[in-house]
């Protein structure tokens, strides 16, 4: 296209058209790059008298179609120019039928109409004329499977959608992946007033699945939308019983994200529901427990159609039980163990029980997997040693002779602690620079760093002795068992060394400030005195 044409059509210079008349109708070459006509450019910058006089020289400009497959209508219907998009309807009016429809439906490279392009800005008017004009574009998909109704509601337009679906008989409701206007209502949270009026138009969209083989109560269920679950369970409670590609149930989906309300309403309605697994062989309890979800794992301990289940082995062999000491959920492991119906000693494929998997887990101090076995009663307690407890003392055995060397430590940590508090001590009662015969008081007493040596010699006497009382009072507390020091916990220690360090610092800060008070004298005072 020439460049002086160009700019005329985006300046509106009518003048230009008219003086260059006999040019025009000789024109069908397109701009370089994306070979768009002067009806393009004139849709585009919204020039309706330039497009009319185009229109009245060359009509055949009307179905002309740039790099992309758009014609001016869809860059008009696209931008929302309404006086366009009427002036392109009206001028294909005047063709015969086919002809109209032709450019109505005309789809571009991703075979989208100018319908799609309305709805795609939320051109709500030009949707509405384009509709008008031709209902059965809303039977067109694009090359994603998207037809106007999913595209709508997937961009959450849901005035044009409402106005498809009350005023079209027939249209698409297909979308992308294989989901459906009613997959795609679910995952935007629309209200269930909405969701009612699609279930009406589409009844049969409820069992349709994707192609991850999910159905829209799937996405229901893992949202949480308790009524929207309700009102598809109302209407086909087969729905329930469904299973995507990995054998994953609604309530299975449910369970994985703790939506305690979706499970309980989805079990009062489906209680059969309970026995299905997923090609895991996973029940539902198994999900809620590897997600830690405490709420869910009490409503599936509560429910009677799940009773025979408690104990149900996945294609591991692990039980629920197992796989809470596994995740390490131990507060769900505390629920189980409370349950007289879980088997505490069943095995899994691996031949271990889920007391070995608690003293086999490197990231637990051994006070704490003790702790765990005892509250969560993981041992028998009737004092006969089975098979399975002997293989735990075993590993404790390992761990104890493992742990030595930490006790030699602490053996010799604990003599450096008598030491520096005898050592602070005595320093405190023989201080540097000795008494004054005649007062009593210390010759030094007005020296800055003999107040310093004061303070960090205190200092030091004090965290040494409170870290031996601490050992003290542990070596006080006997386990019922076999009356031996309970082993302190791991931050206890860590404090403890935290404490001994300081031990060491405050009596060397407290040395060297003797030392500065020796040198220095009585002439460093600290407060004026008199001579």
């Amino acid at each position: 296209m020439d460049d002086i044409l160009f700019n005329a059509a985006i300046s509106a210079n009518d003048r230009f058209f008219e003086e260059n008349r006999d040019e025009i109708l000789n024109l069908e070459q397109g701009t370089e790059g994306r070979n768009s006509t002067i009806l393009h450019v004139a849709a585009k910058f919204g020039n309706v008298q330039i497009m009319k006089r185009v229109l009245d020289l060359k009509p055949s400009l009307l179905y002309k179609t740039n790099c992309e497959g758009n014609t001016a209508l869809h860059i008009a219907a696209s931008l929302g120019h309404s006086d366009m998009t009427k002036l392109l309807i009206m001028y294909a009016n005047r063709q015969e039928v086919e002809m109209r429809k032709e450019l109505l439906r005309k789809q571009n490279r991703e075979n989208s109409t100018a319908l799609h392009e309305a709805i795609k800005y939320n051109h709500y008017a030009i949707v509405e004329l384009l509709i008008r004009e031709d209902s059965g574009l809303t039977l067109f998909t694009n090359i994603y499977g998207e037809s106007p109704l999913f595209l709508a509601v997937d961009r959450r337009f849901y005035q044009i959608a409402l106005h498809i679906i009350e005023t079209v008989a027939d249209c698409d409701y297909g979308g992308r992946n294989g989901k459906n206007v009613l997959h795609s209502a679910v995952i935007n949270r629309v209200k269930s007033d909405f969701v009612h009026k699609i279930l009406e138009k589409f009844p049969d969209a409820i069992l349709k699945e994707d192609d991850s083989g999910r159905i829209p109560l799937h996405y229901a269920a893992h949202i949480g939308s308790v009524d929207v679950v309700e009102l598809f369970l109302q209407k086909n409670d087969s729905v329930a019983y469904k299973t995507d590609k990995e054998g994953m149930s609604a309530l299975h989906s449910s369970a994985k994200k703790g939506n305690g309300g979706v499970m309980r309403a989805i079990i009062k309605r489906c209680p059969y529901a309970c026995e299905l697994l997923d090609k895991k062989r996973r029940t539902a309890l198994h999900f809620a427990v590897e997600s830690g979800s405490i709420i869910a794992v009490n409503i599936l301990l509560k429910e009677l159609a799940f009773g025979d289940l408690i104990n149900e082995k996945e294609k591991d062999g692990n039980t629920a039980f197992h796989l809470a000491a596994i995740n390490r959920h131990y507060r769900i492991l505390a629920r189980l163990a409370r349950d007289r119906r879980v088997d505490k000693l069943a095995m899994n494929e691996e031949r271990m029980i889920t007391a070995e998997i608690v003293q086999l887990d490197n990231q637990l101090l051994p006070l704490e997997k003790k702790l765990i076995i005892r509250f969560c009663k993981l041992k028998q307690e009737d004092g006969v040693q089975t098979p399975k407890e002997g293989r735990i003392i075993e590993i404790e055995g390992k761990e104890a002779e493992a742990a030595s060397d930490d006790q030699d430590i602490s053996k010799f940590s604990l003599t450096s602690l008598t030491i520096i508090t005898t050592v602070t001590f005595a320093a405190a009662m023989q201080v540097p620079g000795g008494y004054d015969n005649k007062t009593g008081t210390p010759i030094l007493l007005n020296n800055m760093f003999f107040i310093l040596f004061l303070l960090f010699d205190s200092l030091s006497f004090i965290s040494s002795a409170a870290v031996l009382m601490i050992h003290f009072m542990n070596s006080m507390l006997k386990t019922s068992a076999n009356n031996k020091p309970r082993k302190m916990s791991g931050p206890i220690n860590q404090n403890l060394g935290h404490l001994t360090y300081f031990c060491i610092y405050f009596m060397y800060v407290a040395y060297l400030m003797s030392m500065a008070a020796i040198i220095t004298g009585r002439n460093y005072k600290v407060f004026m005195v008199g001579k």
